[in-house]
């Protein structure tokens, strides 16, 4: 290892004990002398020392890694490659059971944005709306000025529990089966001793489970990338509540675990930055937006509540209604007069969504998360005439069209 590999990984050391010295973390993971297998990337400072991208191939300490065959045929990877780069990163993964090494090259500038092949338009447009999100464990309420969404966080994705929990089982008895001196009369770990024996069977099913979260955290990552691009299609401009998502994983592990909204909100904020965008975080506690209503009273709601209801005649979808306020906040203050001013145009756009949301996820499938709520049989409790026109004349109505068109129209 060369003096330049060495002074990343001691800034990735240093940056480990500096978040426990900032409060940011409890503890530092060691690797120490057992563990050193288990780091999974290498990079370096800049593309002259160690770590070297020469004329398609990686250079380190006389090794020579060359690019695969027909790589440059993808025009991203070409267009990334006609870039500067900065520095490269070597990466190690294991796919099927074999171990893949990857070359990132970090690069100067900005990221390719594809052309369509038949309309010869960006594949990815780039809206101009200003949106309030509002984001949960297993779902995402998106509302700007002309449209609004009730999705859940990579709802393609179906975890086997069952499967999983019976492999990690029979893990869990084979690594006893082969260490039986880490483990006292009773089953209990010994402290201070360690399983180190592995048997060919426990490395296959390691392997195994390995690869089902393997393939599940590629499709959740592709599913988060095409929804924020999808999101960045309607506005740039993005507003939502600063949340602890460390608190929903001891709430909603299980759900946080196949979700991962913090992971998407991640990814959205990068794209929007490339974009000429950001994304804007508000504390909770000096808007309480599931709270407060247009009238400016605050209601007090179990979050069992999914209905937002008050006596000012606003009802609608809870989280919906808390996307539509944040579009509203500045300096951590809700708007309270912009927003009662810009409802009766958006309130049946929120009708329309949450009436789609629950449409396009029935309950029979026994996969729809209770946070949806129940949508009523008929409008609003306040009967307007715009209610009524949004629940039944939208067939035409721009608004309604899905956020699959948007992204691709």
């Amino acid at each position: 290892m060369d003096a330049v590999i060495g002074q990343t990984l001691v800034h990735r050391a240093f940056d480990a004990v500096n978040k426990i010295v900032l409060g940011r973390a409890k503890k530092v993971c060691f690797k120490g002398t057992r563990g050193l297998h288990q780091i999974g990337s290498l990079e370096g400072k800049s593309n002259q020392a160690g770590l070297r991208w020469r004329e398609n191939a990686l250079h380190w300490r006389g090794l020579t890694l060359l690019m695969a065959k027909n790589a440059n045929r993808d025009p991203v990877i070409a267009y990334g490659l006609a870039q500067r780069i900065k520095y490269v990163r070597l990466v190690r993964r294991t796919i099927r059971g074999h171990l893949r090494f990857f070359a990132q090259l970090v690069c100067e500038g900005f990221p390719m944005r594809q052309l369509d092949p038949k309309t010869g338009q960006f594949k990815h447009p780039i809206g101009s709306e200003i949106l309030g999100l509002d984001i949960g464990p297993s779902t995402i309420a998106i509302v700007g000025g002309s449209q609004a969404y009730l999705k859940q966080f990579a709802e393609e994705i179906l975890r086997d529990h069952r499967t999983i929990r019976r492999l990690q089982r029979h893990l869990a008895r084979q690594r006893r089966a082969n260490n039986p001196d880490c483990y006292d009369t009773q089953g209990r770990a010994i402290p201070g001793k360690h399983p180190t024996h592995q048997s060919r069977r426990q490395k296959a099913t390691q392997a195994l489970l390995k690869e089902l979260f393997r393939c599940e955290a590629a499709h959740r990552k592709a599913l988060h990338g095409r929804l924020a691009n999808q999101i960045l299609g309607i506005g740039v401009l993005i507003k939502t509540e600063k949340l602890s998502y460390n608190a929903f994983q001891k709430r909603f592990g299980r759900s946080i675990s196949v979700r991962a909204p913090k992971l998407f909100l991640s990814i959205l904020t990068r794209k929007a930055a490339s974009a000429g965008g950001e994304v804007l975080e508000f504390s909770t506690r000096t808007t309480a937006l599931s709270q407060v209503s247009l009238c400016g009273k605050k209601h007090k709601k179990r979050l069992s509540e999914r209905v937002h209801a008050c006596e000012c005649g606003v009802t609608t979808q809870r989280d919906l209604f808390s996307a539509y306020l944040a579009r509203f906040v500045e300096d951590d203050a809700l708007q309270v007069a912009k927003a009662r001013e810009s409802w009766p145009g958006a309130e049946p756009l929120l009708w329309t969504a949450w009436q789609q949301a629950v449409k396009n996820q029935p309950a029979s499938r026994g996969t729809r998360p209770s946070s949806l709520g129940r949508y009523p049989s008929g409008p609003s409790q306040s009967g307007s005439s715009e209610k009524v026109c949004a629940t039944v004349g939208i067939v035409g109505n721009p608004a309604t069209k899905s956020l699959d068109d948007v992204a691709t129209s």
